[in-house]
């Protein structure tokens, strides 16, 4: 199973997009969290001062009871008419001596200042405990405070905390995730143009390399060492084409050699007999030459050609092997010429090697088909003959080089295993494609389809 290529742009966006929606999650669940916390410690703090205001104002009576006179601003918050707050003061056993909005202790004495929440005529109250000592005898000051009462707006602040974070993170959130969409966009733009130029490299364009302008520093590594591979396969695959052709030059001689004492050997029958191994060297060498020259990079502008002329003249040069192998050989080409877009040597390796493919599978006294047809402004050229076919599994494999079935090995066909390589790299020169499979009467039909719009090499071939 496939799986998609994975999309650092989507990746960080997401992860990014994701963090912030965490972070305002987080943001909102926690504030209001830590803001009641703040306002309890504030509201704690706002009680035992009162608590320790209400000891320091504390007296006893001639008649050994207790006595409470508050400044008049404390009076009036604890006053039962403004109703916001209530104290009492009670005795170390909790007895109630004195207070304010309550005949009751509020809650039971401790050693220690305590909160304590209870409700009372329908009213919540917080309050704090605070144990002091006045005169010698330990009290405890009891102070609450209406949690409802109009004027403590402190709760109320927290209730409405998390609505008006929201209404704050909501736009920050937006902001943030337009200038992540926008600071993607722009770290995407060089990296889509260096894949659109990657993608255009070719083999058949040695000399391009990667841009080096406008690049990231982060990318420019990346880039120049690709570049440093790009020149290194160029070399490489020069030195190639530079020992193709050198041996190919330098087995012509000795082949030649070889051929002129075959011409004075007595034996004919011997003669005969080297003579095809020697015309398979010469082959060989010539296909050689011809691979050489497609993979040469630097083929020139190509030119407008007829191809139906093409084609005829191939087929007349090809007539006499035809006619040695007593095969037919049969042409439907259009009446008018055909003009195309590219490069007449390759097109004549291509189709030369299509008919000999074919006369040389062809059976004795069958008919080798040439057809050729205009498609939109390219061609479609087909040779078709009647032997054995090419088996599926076989279709793709024989367009390799130096590929041949063991059935041809064993066969009277003796080729070298780059004829097709050959038509396929011609038709890649020129953005067309080549294929095979079974003739509509028995055998192969090869199919050489050319988009005719060829404006330099634009493929290459492997094997």
């Amino acid at each position: 199973m496939s799986r998609h290529p994975v999309s650092l742009t989507a990746g960080a966006a997401l992860a990014f997009l994701s963090a912030l929606a965490v972070a305002a999650l987080l943001l909102l669940v926690l504030l209001p969290l830590r803001n009641a916390a703040v306002i309890e410690r504030l509201e704690l703090r706002s009680l035992a001062g009162r608590a320790e205001s209400i000891a320091e104002h504390l007296g006893r009576t001639p008649e050994g009871g207790w006595t409470l006179t508050l400044p008049q601003e404390m009076a009036a918050a604890f006053s039962t008419a403004y109703g916001r707050a209530r104290y009492a003061v009670v005795s170390g056993d909790g007895a109630f001596l004195l207070g304010s909005g309550t005949d009751t202790p509020l809650a039971i004495p401790g050693p220690v200042a305590q909160g304590f929440s209870l409700r009372r005529n329908g009213r919540e109250l917080q309050g704090l405990a605070v144990p002091v000592v006045v005169d010698g005898e330990t009290l405890s000051i009891q102070v609450a405070e209406d949690l409802r009462h109009p004027d403590v707006l402190l709760d109320d602040a927290a209730e409405g905390l998390a609505a008006d974070i929201a209404w704050l993170v909501l736009p920050v959130f937006l902001v943030l995730s337009a200038i992540l969409l926008m600071a993607l966009a722009r770290l995407r733009r060089p990296l889509r143009m260096l894949a659109a130029r990657a993608e255009a490299l070719s083999p058949a364009r040695p000399a391009e390399r990667l841009p080096e302008e406008e690049v990231p520093s982060e990318l420019l590594p990346l880039v120049r060492r690709l570049n440093g591979l790009l020149e290194r396969a160029e070399a490489a695959r020069t030195e190639q084409q530079r020992f193709i052709a050198d041996a190919a030059h330098e087995l012509r001689t000795p082949l030649a050699v070889l051929q002129a004492h075959l011409d004075l050997l007595r034996d004919r029958d011997a003669a005969t007999a080297l003579g095809r191994d020697v015309w398979v060297l010469e082959r060989m060498v010539a296909q050689l030459l011809a691979v050489a020259e497609l993979e040469d990079a630097a083929l020139g502008t190509p030119g407008t050609l007829d191809l139906r002329q093409l084609a005829a003249d191939i087929a007349a040069l090809l007539r006499p092997l035809a006619d040695r192998r007593a095969v037919a050989l049969a042409l439907a080409l259009p009446p008018a010429p055909l003009p195309l877009r590219g490069w007449e040597e390759a097109l004549s390796q291509a189709i030369a090697n299509l008919l000999e493919n074919a006369i040389g599978h062809a059976p004795d006294g069958s008919t080798v088909t040439l057809a050729l047809r205009p498609d939109g402004e390219g061609a479609v050229l087909e040779v078709a003959d009647s032997g054995p076919g090419v088996p599926e599994h076989e279709r793709k494999l024989i367009f390799r080089r130096f590929w041949r079935a063991r059935r041809r090995l064993e066969g009277r066909r003796q080729g070298v295993g780059l004829g097709l390589s050959i038509v396929r790299r011609a038709a890649a020169i020129h953005g067309g494609t080549v294929a095979v499979e079974a003739a509509p009467g028995g055998g192969a039909l090869f199919r050489l389809v050319l988009p005719g719009d060829a404006a330099g090499p634009k493929a290459t071939l492997g094997g």
